[in-house]
């Protein structure tokens, strides 16, 4: 870089230091007690997060073959408002000895698979 400069003309010098430690001065500048929050997870590792969310419902109906759950829900918190969907369970054994017109409390996933309740249990 010195040999460089000593080429350069006096105008042109000051033009190249300017340009290199103008951004290296923008950063100092900065107010650092107001840097935003990070995410809790980002990059790669967001791409296969699961977050676990709770929510309560009525049962619809059950499909053992799937094995899957239809739901009349309340508002799932940070997930979606209140509906009725089909969910796909983790395990089969989930839906032992629910029937249709049970309220319920579930845990369930959203991860890379998609929605899946991962825990039932009567209310």
């Amino acid at each position: 870089m010195n040999k460089l400069l000593c080429y350069l003309s006096e105008r042109s010098r000051r033009l190249y230091l300017g340009l290199v430690l103008l951004p290296v001065l923008g950063l100092s500048t900065c107010d650092k007690g107001t840097a935003p929050t990070q995410p809790k997870v980002s990059g790669p590792a967001a791409a296969v997060a699961t977050t676990t969310y709770e929510g309560e419902g009525q049962v619809i109906s059950l499909n053992l073959k799937r094995p899957s759950i239809e739901i009349d829900h309340q508002e799932i918190r940070n997930l979606m408002p209140a509906m009725t969907m089909e969910f796909y369970v983790k395990d089969k054994s989930l839906l032992d000895g629910l029937k249709a017109g049970d309220q319920i409390q579930f845990s369930i996933d959203n991860g890379v698979g998609g929605l899946v309740i991962t825990k039932i249990g009567k209310k």
